[in-house]
């Protein structure tokens, strides 16, 4: 399965240090700051507008020979997660309730981890390496691993 962002932003994202906080405020996660950091980088998020075609673009550029079946699947992930993650999320409560942080609020790293968890899911049988005991024996582990996979066969 490819890198569907590019390695170098990702590392960027992880050493950069996490937003100053005001005293008696959460502390923003920082997987939700660095998948946020993630999106501003490659500019799918926007002054905290979320760009589809440009997520669907960023992502499409990383598969390997622009096949269609990569490109249709990202199109259709994409705009699932959107909607289920971006789209429709409501965190004002728990902002205005100071249950999460008002910086780097978890629709970054949820919009990424159902963009990666779907597309795992439904890879292109051409790229899956079905005869390789090392890989079948890495996706029975995975489709067996219940925090991972937890809601996703259900999306």
């Amino acid at each position: 399965m490819p890198r569907l962002l590019p390695q170098d932003v990702v590392r960027r994202c992880r050493q950069r240090p996490l937003p100053p906080v005001p005293d008696g405020v959460k502390l923003p996660v920082p997987a939700n700051c660095q998948a946020e950091c993630v999106l501003n980088v490659t500019r799918i998020l926007m002054d905290h507008h979320f760009r589809v075609r440009q997520a669907v673009k960023v992502m499409v550029a990383r598969v390997p020979n622009n096949t269609i079946a990569w490109k249709h699947l990202i199109e259709t992930t994409v705009e699932k997660c959107y909607k289920m993650q971006v789209r429709n999320a409501f965190y004002l409560q728990d902002v205005a309730q100071n249950l999460i942080s008002s910086q780097c609020i978890p629709s970054s790293i949820r919009f990424i981890e159902c963009t990666f968890s779907i597309m795992y899911r439904d890879c292109p049988d051409a790229y899956w390496k079905h005869n390789d005991d090392r890989c079948r024996v890495f996706v029975t582990s995975l489709n067996n691993c219940q925090y991972l996979f937890h809601r996703l066969w259900d999306i």
